[in-house]
């Protein structure tokens, strides 16, 4: 919860008028619209600048994966920039025949491939060059970058897209004036995208995946920790997908994924900024409304039993000392999702903190922090405890320290005094933080995408005030045990 929340519950107090609260000034202003294919708009007029900020959002993220088939998401997400039948081509009807050579071959690989050491090796080494050939042809007829160009071209700001656990997200700001390239460009790559360069961009991520988690050690870490907290959930996936798992996708693979999941039905769009609501209505219903809806993919998601004692790991890797540790709790909109956000603040929340003031400010370590709602909040999900300890001290002694301010909370309530200052400043937080159209937008699309209610942050901006003393302490007692503990050090490797 925490980025997303903070994020958007930053940008509401603009809309207030002398006699409404953010609350209400966002639900009166915030107009929402389905169109008849099933998907879902929000749209709020924002004049103060001559921008537009739009965030598309598809709910399909790692957790939507199968094993074998991990990292589809993230690598579509690369693909949607590669254009479609009229944006990235010179000339498709030629470039198609080509494309579609390319996917046989890489089928036929991937069959030879999958007999492992039975397998023709030098009928691979011979698809791998007809392969290459057939890729330097179909670049003949390709544009490179073209769909961003067209939208730099046009004033755009901030193009990007980012793959989590839950969902899959698309983002750019455009001159209010500009507005309609967004619609006529999307609905263009919704409807008819094409996997240019598939196999060259899974070469790609492939090397995104070596730098951000097999060469870094926190990524390592990481990964490690949370394979360890799930075993059956897909939780436990990485969302950049596993490396065998990478190297054996094909453009097949992303095609059945898009058509099940990229689907008009399965997209939230958020619009904020100097635009009309009902022009935007009228150009969203012209440009998307035709795009069939598909069947929803089934959720045949495995339940994540409770553990039956602590998980213990040690990753180790040529750098400093660091560890994690997670307890498994429920995600929202459970209550005490709620109580656990507030934990993570009580214990590390700014400088007068209680991991600040216990555990850094004493030397113990260089950094502690607290995080809730890993990996993600689709589905129960993890409050998590980090840091990486000073020396002479060592992962032990942080872990000590740690777990010491979490028995704190068993055996002594929060003051009343510590609980309004923690809650007056994650409201003080989640109102003046943010205060632009693309946080805005961003809050939007997530929590309608993600918890099925664009108001949700809003609901808890209410209800953080009602958090007790004794709530923390019961939460603390139920979750932070032994058996529900999940712990991982990051060690130097051994000589």
């Amino acid at each position: 919860m925490g980025l997303f929340l903070i994020l958007w519950l930053g940008v509401p107090h603009f809309l207030c008028g002398s006699g409404d609260n953010p609350i209400q000034a966002l639900e009166k202003r915030v107009v929402e619209h389905t169109l008849r294919n099933g998907m879902k708009a929000l749209i709020l007029e924002r004049r103060s600048a001559p921008l537009v900020s739009f965030e598309m959002m598809y709910r399909a993220g790692g957790v939507d994966e199968i094993s074998g088939r991990t990292g589809l998401a993230h690598l579509f997400e690369h693909m949607m920039f590669k254009g479609s039948k009229t944006v990235g081509t010179k000339d498709y009807a030629k470039e198609k025949p080509l494309l579609d050579q390319i996917e046989m071959i890489a089928q036929e690989t991937r069959t030879e491939e999958g007999k492992g050491k039975s397998g023709d090796q030098k009928k691979i080494q011979d698809l791998k060059s007809q392969m290459e050939k057939l890729q330097k042809e179909a670049a003949q007829w390709a544009v490179p970058e073209e769909f961003d160009e067209i939208y730099q071209k046009e004033g755009a700001e901030g193009l990007n897209a980012f793959t989590g656990k839950d969902m899959t997200g698309f983002v750019v700001s455009l001159p209010s004036n500009k507005w309609e390239l967004w619609p006529i460009l999307e609905s263009d790559r919704m409807r008819n995208p094409v996997l240019r360069d598939f196999y060259k961009e899974r070469d790609v991520v492939m090397e995104e995946r070596r730098m951000r988690y097999e060469d870094s050690p926190q990524g390592v870490l990481w990964e490690n920790f949370i394979s360890a907290a799930y075993r059956a959930h897909p939780y436990s996936f990485p969302t950049i997908g596993w490396s065998s798992d990478i190297q054996k996708l094909t453009g097949q693979d992303a095609e059945e994924f898009f058509k099940s999941h990229y689907a008009p039905n399965n997209a939230v769009v958020a619009i904020v900024g100097d635009v009309d609501a009902n022009q935007v209505i009228e150009r969203l219903e012209r440009y998307f409304a035709e795009i069939p809806p598909q069947p929803q993919p089934p959720q045949f998601i495995t339940q994540e039993p409770s553990q039956a004692g602590e998980r213990r790991l040690t990753v180790q890797f040529e750098s400093e000392p660091s560890l994690l540790l997670g307890f498994h709790k429920p995600n929202p909109p459970d209550r005490e999702d709620l109580v656990m956000l507030v934990i993570a603040r009580i214990l590390s929340g700014g400088r007068s903190s209680r991991f600040q003031k216990k555990i850094v400010q004493k030397g113990i370590a260089v950094s502690a922090w607290a995080s809730n709602g890993e990996p993600g909040e689709r589905y129960p999900n993890l409050i998590v405890f980090g840091g990486s300890p000073r020396k002479p001290h060592v992962n032990e002694d942080l872990e000590s320290a740690i777990e010491e301010e979490l028995e704190k909370l068993k055996s002594e309530p929060v003051s009343e005094k510590e609980l309004k200052k923690i809650q007056n400043g994650l409201e003080s937080e989640m109102i003046h933080e943010i205060e632009s159209n693309k946080g805005i937008a961003s809050g939007l699309a997530y929590y309608q995408t993600v918890l099925g209610d664009w108001r949700y942050p809003l609901k808890i901006l209410e209800q953080i005030p009602t958090v007790t003393p004794q709530e923390i302490q019961q939460a603390a007692k139920k979750y932070f045990i032994t058996g529900n503990r999940i712990v991982a050090f990051l060690e130097r490797e051994l000589q």
